[in-house]
């Protein structure tokens, strides 16, 4: 924990808490030694996914809950039944690579067309709050309210910059909310 603390030049309070918090999800366990000293270590039952880009992230966690041997028989009959779905386990694992193959392809398209409209947004726009406009639209359609409260910028001077903005025909109304087009 120590040496977590001194590499990210975090109190060891913080390390402490943050490190009970991963042990309460299941995601490390600890150890407490003759000297009352807690040892924290990743569990061996953990498998943990990320996938990130300049624009998105998603993460997924699995553990796997072991629990007591099995008596002999019941041994063999769960064998037999992880045999029965071990081909379909293969199959499902197959066809998630080349979902993911599929997603990083998506991912690598999806962060090639966000450059490419940033580079417009900074041929189009007139000063940094119309291009901070349209940089949060690229998230997806939003309503002056939501276009205030993330960008920090009041109402009433978002509502001046679309009215502009939809006159010159960089934006238009979709419904209650606003999209680049």
């Amino acid at each position: 924990m120590s040496e977590i603390a001194e590499r990210l030049d975090v109190g060891a309070k913080a390390i402490l808490g943050h490190l009970e918090l991963l042990e309460r999800a299941g995601l490390v366990e600890a150890n407490v030694d003759e000297q009352r000293r807690k040892y924290f270590r990743i569990t061996d039952n953990l498998r943990l996914e990320a996938f990130v880009s300049p624009y998105s992230f998603e993460v997924e966690i699995t553990t796997v809950a072991l629990s007591a041997p099995r008596e002999h028989a019941e041994a063999r009959e769960a064998i037999t039944g992880l045999r029965s779905i071990y081909g379909e386990i293969r199959e499902l694992v197959e066809k998630r690579h080349r979902v993911m193959q599929e997603y990083q392809h998506i991912q690598g398209k999806i962060t090639e067309a966000m450059g490419l409209c940033m580079d417009a947004i900074e041929d189009v726009a007139q000063d940094n709050i119309e291009a901070e406009i349209l940089y949060a639209l690229l998230k997806g359609p939003m309503n002056t309210r939501v276009l205030s409260m993330q960008l920090g910028i009041p109402e009433y001077v978002i509502e001046g910059y679309i009215a502009e903005m939809e006159r010159k025909k960089i934006l238009k109304k979709d419904e209650n909310n606003y999209i680049i087009g």
